[in-house]
């Protein structure tokens, strides 16, 4: 039995799934096993995956018998593994060689249960696309704020593309959620923090992102974060999730808060407006004016997330606020 199981979900990516791999045989730390989770690409893993990875010795190929997300697929990953810790990679990350050493040194340094996450950073070689550039800066914000100390790590930062922890608190919080097919790492950290586990930022074990993701996927995030922090509300009622994150909302930018009241006022303007935001981050984009590029970005994606917490909100109205809940874990 290895120390630690390293679990990969993925779909569709073999180019990137070989880089993540390749990179994962460098790691410093010997005793570990890799489980793929091909969750039903068009092409299967298997048949894709260079000779020499194939007949690794510490790889597992699994292969779903339909295409579920990455909850599912992870879940199946940590069922067929039986290290004390595991390791959850997303297949566009390159791991830095040293990214299991310094999640395996805290762990087992700490005296409590602990979940471990580390950065997901920009390549140097990366060509990102303006969204892509934004995600990534999003990101980086909150790496900074923890490194310096304006916040500790919670459950709410906990994002599965480069995360640690024990094997069995995450059998015991109940695994994934397959229900959520955004943010499911984040209502899992909550689950996790209700038994117990602290949390922990390894700024040490980098990981190189190379996200690639289109225009109409990235427009997809703020409805469907919208959709799962309505969910989030409805399945813990005592978190009281959406009065948090309205109030939050309230105390940003004043420019913020005016694009929030213009989206919910009027949903053509604020789809109006999104758009043209969304053009002139492009062409912000080719001039490499970056902080003008992620700005506009970020009011965009405030005005979507804004209609689209409306319509959840009118949605549940209509349903019934306690209709879907369930009791707290």
């Amino acid at each position: 039995m290895s120390t630690i199981d390293v679990i990969v979900a993925t779909y569709n990516r073999h180019d990137r799934l070989e880089r993540c791999l390749r990179a994962l045989s460098e790691q410093t730390v010997g005793d570990f096993q890799i489980i793929v989770v091909d969750d039903n690409s068009d092409d299967p893993v298997a048949e894709r995956l260079p000779v020499d990875l194939r007949e690794s010795g510490n790889i597992t190929l699994l292969r779903t018998s339909s295409n579920r997300g990455p909850a599912h697929a992870r879940n199946i990953g940590v069922q067929h593994s039986s290290a004390e810790f595991i390791a959850f990679v997303d297949d566009d990350v390159v791991p830095d060689r040293d990214l299991l050493r310094h999640h395996l040194e805290h762990a087992v340094a700490s005296k409590v249960p602990v979940v471990q996450f580390g950065p997901l950073l920009a390549p140097a070689d990366w060509k990102p696309t303006a969204w892509n550039l934004w995600e990534a800066a999003t990101l980086k914000v909150q790496y900074d704020r923890m490194s310096q100390g304006v916040y500790a790590p919670t459950w709410r930062q906990f994002f599965t593309g480069n995360a640690f922890l024990r094997r069995a608190d995450f059998v015991r919080a109940g695994g994934f959620n397959e229900s959520f097919t955004r943010a499911e790492d984040i209502e899992l950290a909550y689950r996790l923090s209700n038994q117990g586990c602290a949390f922990a930022f390894i700024e040490e074990a980098k990981g190189w992102h190379y996200a690639e993701r289109s225009l109409s996927s990235w427009l997809a995030i703020p409805r469907q974060y919208a959709h799962f922090d309505a969910e989030l509300d409805r399945l813990y009622p005592g978190l009281l999730w959406l009065e948090r994150v309205r109030g939050e909302r309230q105390g940003r930018h004043p420019l913020a808060r005016l694009t929030n009241r213009t989206a919910a006022r009027s949903s053509v303007v604020a789809c109006v407006a999104s758009n043209c935001a969304i053009v002139a981050a492009r062409m912000a984009h080719r001039f490499r004016a970056d902080k003008v590029t992620v700005g506009l970005l970020s009011l965009a994606y405030s005005m979507a997330y804004e209609r689209s917490l409306r319509h959840e909100s009118r949605m549940n109205a209509i349903v019934g606020s306690g209709s879907m809940a369930q009791p707290e874990a």
